[in-house]
């Protein structure tokens, strides 16, 4: 008897309980699908030629006009800050401290920001990319790397000016990025977002000395499977934006690691990241985009220091400035057409909402140990 009833208990129960979760699962796919529906119904703004006056509607149909509304003031903010800096003669470079740190307002209206954009012929907009650019390039200088005979290595670089600046300074880059065929699989291809070819990573316009722009080649690696020839052969290498988007939190935290083995002793990583600023619970994981948070980056370093890496001092501030508070709104295809690098300032992106948490840029700069 007891035997049977521990048969029962361990096969019949645990069959139940699997189809009860099936159909809990086949039960909430038709309740989002009625949802989506339900929704898609109320947002329409006119029915049968009239106005929607379902009480939904009545609620949100000013939902997309108030956000209009916020990017236009964002931007006049930003714009305004940006016109009464933007004759601000460059200064630099020059040795300053930098932590692993946030993008704020500050950073971007500071000498080494302002001097980094002339160099890669940017405007100093209030754009987390342009200062991911900016912290990469101080980053290296800083640690003396950014000088003739130097090798460096870029990972997921598509056409970013980084290349074409460092071997100005008389570097050797190796950029590689996923294959033509993989970029366009994930969409890449399809944004500008790929290197396709040398020509989008040797930029005349930064570095006018053509054998300087042929010290850049070309490679076409997968970011969670380094060569291993890669290994022990660079001054410093470095990823803009990129390990967020290796599929989870624990694959973008492994390449970082993996990429420090490419770096010959004394050598230097500097990479930045999406960050969540919600330092605490939920947050975007095993998606194309992931979001780190305060508990991911703080176990990471204490992983890599206790593997004797050097890892600059954490600084999560996010600021205090009035753009530093400004969250930034999709859609993205409502921001101002002036906002190339040749823009005119008329922007404020250094925060902004990823799949509807506050999120900003996040910098790390690593350096392995000389023995």
């Amino acid at each position: 008897m007891k035997s049977f009833l521990g048969f029962f208990k361990s096969g019949e129960i645990s069959g139940i309980k699997d189809r009860v979760s099936k159909l809990e699962e086949a039960i909430e796919r038709v309740l989002e699908k009625r949802a989506d529906e339900f929704v898609s119904r109320a947002e329409r703004k006119v029915v049968n030629q009239n106005p929607n006056s379902s009480r939904i509607n009545v609620r949100f149909r000013g939902y997309e006009t108030a956000i209009l509304n916020i990017k236009n003031i964002g931007y006049n903010i930003g714009k305004a800050l940006y016109d009464a800096r933007k004759d601000k003669p460059a200064r630099g470079p020059e040795v300053i401290e930098l932590k692993s740190k946030l993008c704020t307002q500050d950073d971007i209206e500071s000498d080494w920001v302002n001097f980094w954009c002339q160099e890669i012929r940017s405007a100093p907009i209030y754009h987390r990319k342009v200062w991911e650019l900016c912290y990469i390039a101080q980053a290296i200088y800083n640690s003396g790397k950014l000088k003739p005979g130097m090798k460096g290595l870029v990972f997921g670089c598509g056409d970013e000016p980084l290349p074409s600046l460092f071997a100005k300074y008389g570097c050797s880059v190796v950029a590689t990025d996923l294959s033509p065929a993989e970029a366009s699989d994930k969409g890449w291809v399809d944004t500008n977002q790929h290197a396709s070819g040398l020509d989008l990573i040797r930029k005349p316009g930064i570095c006018p000395n053509t054998d300087d722009l042929n010290r850049i080649s070309l490679e076409y690696v997968d970011m969670t499977d380094i060569p291993h020839r890669y290994h022990g052969e660079f001054d410093f290498c470095w990823s803009a934006c990129a390990f967020e988007h290796l599929g989870s939190i624990a694959k973008g935290l492994d390449f970082v690691e993996n990429s420090l083995k490419c770096l010959k002793p004394g050598g230097i990583a500097v990479h930045t990241t999406e960050y969540n600023m919600i330092e605490d619970g939920e947050t975007i994981d095993n998606w194309p985009t992931v979001l780190f948070q305060k508990r991911h980056i703080v176990d990471f370093i204490a992983r890599i220091r206790a593997g004797g890496y050097h890892v600059a001092d954490l600084d999560l501030h996010p600021g205090d400035k009035i753009l530093d508070g400004f969250v930034d709104l999709p859609p993205w295809s409502l921001l101002p057409t002036r906002m190339s690098h040749e823009g005119e300032g008329d922007v404020a992106h250094l925060k902004l909402s990823v799949d509807g948490f506050p999120c900003t840029s996040l910098g790390l700069i690593i350096s392995k140990p000389v023995k």
